[in-house]
């Protein structure tokens, strides 16, 4: 039946449409297999989070029910990157193709959806194909960390679609399936929460559902391609409301999210006046990037915006608006795709403040859609005669080659961290997390000097910035590499005099007082650190050094043994166990550390040295010799040891 929905009607056109679509994609995007992860978001998500990197595991799936330190709740994008890691591990391109993979499904499934809607196959193939190669969109595919935009898009157009089978015989069975892709859908990313008024949109066109009392005609090319009965608005919203409640739970757990982790900016940082300012104004500026989009950035940060750079930004909106109202029997499509626009962007526009962005690109992934919708559907009623038509469909594949060459140059900017904020500062110019991102890239690669310089600027943009504590934690590790350990200690606790939260301060504090030789200073620190992240075995791994340096074996181990809960494979932790038990005479479980370590990594010397010692003891002379002349092989120092 669902097969029937998206494939209504049999035409070849639909075939040579959908290969032409994934032509085009892996044209645009082949070049991301070959891209890094972005020192941005990645990690928090994938290279450092260590709970996805087990794989799909039962401890992981709690995990992903109760993460919150993305300041999100979306299990199902949590999970989406454990099962990534099984596959690919650290392979960065393995993750971009589950990427694209994904925005190619997402174009085919958009193209499907108004197909069944409508009935018309170019049109609909039209507004797939500016989804599918707009520079907008690079952003959504080529960033790791993004993967909450497509598989929440994708469960979107599932959901839709299925709204479309039920639309065609209403009954809770056909209705379950629209509620179990929604509820997915929000398990991706909270984005969804607008999905029930923009089916509500689509009650009202295309699928011409809604019964107006003084006409229940509206005069419109394609329309649902089968009849559906007519209900008041009343009914419509009222059959929602399963939906709208799911969007209240979902809405709940993001605020907890966000607030856990303090992410949401408070009134008393960015005033309401200038939060509605700055989402006027960029309403404004999605607009000209859907145009003219040159000036992409992967992150634009909030700047003041006065009443006369907001007043002509408020009289486009209500010209656009007013427009699409008036014709909103003649071309319901204006109005739709207006309110879709409009509609979408609510949740991320920045009335809730959450992070330090003006906006972002990925935002349009989903509501730009409104927009497309809207244009190609006007253009496609203006161009009534053959010659128009002809005339159209010439500019169409000029705009979308055009689009196709612009995406594929943006694409390359997100091949690695140093080149994507170099473009970021030098679109957006005083871009305070540009430069920490830059500081640490140049901080990696030992160019420390240069790495303060852009800390500095990132911390000067704005000293009253809630996000400068980035710039002060870069800034005091950079110290710490220089020699410069006090003022590094200063620095961080700036860092958490404006975020008391910050577990990552605290751990380059406890490492800086553990090089000074002040244990007890740094093992509160690390406490501190593990306090607020239990699930960085870095922190657990550091704090165990410490206790180790001030003799306190037992509490080492404690800490050694929480490294191998968070990262089983962790063969340092193994090795420090195998000789903490090893010195404890705990022959056995020593044996087994060792034995483990060598499994994961074979040439760790020290593990098979050590190993041989207490085979030796056991009497197991042969298996001894042989870990022995190992440890030899890998490391010829160990030769001196041999007698």
């Amino acid at each position: 039946m669902f097969y029937a929905v998206m494939f209504h009607g049999k035409y070849p056109e639909k075939n040579i449409i959908i290969l032409a679509l994934i032509t085009a994609i892996l044209i645009v995007y082949w070049q991301v297999q070959k891209f890094d992860f972005i020192n941005y978001d990645d990690q928090i998500y994938v290279t450092q989070n260590y709970q996805i990197q087990t794989g799909l595991t039962y401890k992981t799936f709690i995990y992903s029910f109760t993460d919150v330190r993305t300041s999100n709740w979306h299990p199902l994008t949590i999970l989406s990157h454990a099962l990534d890691w099984q596959l690919f591990a650290n392979k960065a391109g393995g993750h971009h193709w589950t990427n694209l993979v994904l925005h190619i499904f997402n174009t085919i499934l958009l193209f499907l959806l108004l197909n069944a809607m409508t009935g018309a196959i170019w049109r609909s193939a039209a507004v797939a194909a500016l989804f599918a190669l707009h520079p907008i969109n690079v952003e959504s595919v080529a960033w790791v960390a993004e993967r909450k935009n497509l598989l929440s898009t994708f469960f979107w157009f599932l959901t839709m679609l299925f709204y479309v089978w039920y639309v065609r015989k209403p009954g809770w069975k056909r209705y379950i399936l629209v509620f179990l892709c929604f509820a997915l859908g929000l398990m991706a990313k909270p984005m969804l929460v607008t999905l029930p008024f923009v089916l509500l949109l689509m009650d009202f066109w295309p699928l011409n559902r809604l019964r107006i009392n003084n006409g229940n005609n509206i005069s419109v090319a394609s329309v649902a391609p089968v009849e559906v009965k007519k209900a008041k608005w009343t009914a419509l919203l009222l059959e929602k409301i399963p939906l709208f409640v799911l969007t209240a739970i979902s809405i709940s757990f993001t605020v907890y999210a966000a607030k856990s982790f303090g992410t949401v900016a408070h009134f008393g940082v960015i005033p309401l006046s200038q939060r509605i300012f700055n989402a006027i104004v960029s309403y404004v500026i999605y607009l000209k990037k859907m145009f003219w989009p040159t000036d992409l950035a992967v992150f634009y940060p909030l700047y003041e915006i006065s009443i006369k750079q907001m007043l002509p930004a408020v009289l486009l909106l209500l010209i656009v608006t007013v427009i699409c109202a008036r014709f909103y029997r003649k071309c319901p499509y204006l109005s739709v795709g207006w309110l879709w626009f409009l509609g979408t962007l609510v949740p991320v526009i920045g009335i809730v403040q959450v992070g330090s962005q003006a906006m972002a690109d990925r935002y349009a992934y989903v509501t730009f859609i409104g927009l497309f919708i809207a244009v190609v559907w006007l253009l496609a009623d203006l161009m009534r005669t053959r010659i128009l038509q002809i005339v159209a469909g010439i500019l169409l594949v000029i705009i979308l080659v055009a689009l196709s060459i612009t995406t594929f140059y943006q694409v390359a900017y997100w091949k690695n961290s140093s080149i994507l904020f170099e473009r970021a500062l030098h679109i957006t110019g005083s871009n305070f997390l540009a430069h920490v991102v830059m500081g640490d890239e140049l901080v990696q690669q030992n160019r420390i000097d240069e790495g303060i310089k852009h800390f500095k600027a990132s911390i000067s943009i704005n000293p009253q910035n809630p996000a400068n504590y980035m710039g002060l934690v870069g800034l005091g590790h950079a110290y710490t590499l220089k020699g410069r350990n006090e003022e590094a200690i200063t620095v961080f606790k700036q860092a958490l005099a404006i975020n008391p939260n910050l577990d990552e301060a605290y751990y380059r504090i406890g490492f800086v007082l553990s090089q000074l030789g002040r244990l007890d200073e740094s093992i509160a620190a690390y406490r501190n650190a593990v306090k607020l992240y239990s699930e960085h075995p870095l922190y657990h791994s550091n704090l165990g050094n410490a206790y180790l340096a001030k003799g306190n074996v037992g509490e080492a181990i404690k800490e050694f043994q929480a490294v191998l809960r968070i990262q089983p494979a962790n063969v340092v932790a193994h090795n420090n166990l195998g000789m903490l038990y090893m010195n404890q005479g705990r022959t056995d479980e020593a044996m087994k550390h060792f034995e483990e370590a060598i499994k994961i990594q074979p040439q760790f010397a020290n593990a098979h040295y050590r190993l041989s010692l207490l085979l030796k003891q056991k009497g197991l002379n042969e298996k001894a010799l042989y870990h022995l002349n190992e440890a030899v092989k890998i490391n010829p120092e160990f030769g001196s040891l041999k007698n």
